[in-house]
């Protein structure tokens, strides 16, 4: 997708699961995020994780135009390092490591994982949009409310201009239920993206796309589930323009 389009894409794993990065085939004995935030930190806290730049902890994937950072489970350890950290600033340690490669990028995609902490906050210091990703219930459309007010108290806090671009619901089948949760959200004045179509077939092919380690366009770039994801895509793109 991003060769199709020419983009250069950064694509950074937040989650400490680091889920993205083996679908990505993330080498590993290369360094990840951890080691790019643990420079923001007392280095004896945590002195198992090497301080690294963003240059040497980048690495390339099997698509040509996608680099990646990749997660590690070691995230919550440098998280309660950087907690620990009297000096300097907690909040934009990835912001000024990634200053020396920005331009080389036209994209970057940060994977948050349902959590608040100091990682993901450095995440939401980088970025432009926050796209939610959503289920069609109840303790989703609350989780959602959450995350707005969680974005309100750092922009309160820390003086920035974070907002939730747009809402992306995932497994949305025809039901009263799933059209009730989108007039919820577009009552409380959400962007709805066109949502990802649930059920047998989509989970099919997701499991494909996860124990295969394939993108849905090299399995089936003409199934309803890859046809969903570019509608979703080229709604995003558009807006930007």
């Amino acid at each position: 997708m991003a060769e199709s389009w020419g983009a250069r894409v950064l694509f950074i794993d937040m989650d400490k699961q680091a889920n993205a990065s083996y679908w990505f085939g993330a080498a590993e004995d290369k360094g990840t995020l951890s080691n790019i935030l643990v420079r923001g930190t007392d280095a004896a806290e945590v002195s198992n994780i090497p301080p690294m730049t963003a240059q040497e902890v980048i690495q390339k994937t099997r698509y040509a135009n996608i680099d990646l950072i990749a997660g590690a489970p070691n995230l919550l350890d440098v998280n309660l390092a950087i907690l620990k950290n009297k000096i300097g600033r907690q909040d934009n340690i990835l912001k000024e490591a990634l200053k020396p490669v920005q331009e080389n990028y036209d994209v970057c995609i940060i994977d948050n994982p349902p959590d608040s902490n100091i990682a993901v906050l450095n995440g939401l210091e980088i970025i432009d949009d926050v796209i939610a990703l959503t289920l069609p219930n109840q303790f989703s459309l609350k989780g959602v409310a959450q995350l707005e007010q969680e974005i309100k108290n750092y922009n309160a806090i820390l003086k920035l201009k974070i907002a939730i671009r747009g809402i992306l619901v995932n497994q949305f089948t025809s039901t009263e239920g799933c059209y009730e949760i989108l007039r919820a959200l577009r009552g409380k004045g959400y962007e709805i993206f066109p949502y990802i179509r649930g059920g047998k077939p989509a989970q099919n092919w997701l499991d494909r796309v996860i124990n295969e380690r394939k993108s849905i366009y090299e399995l089936s770039p003409t199934s309803g589930f890859a046809k969903d994801l570019m509608k979703f895509i080229e709604k995003l793109v558009e807006a930007q323009k």
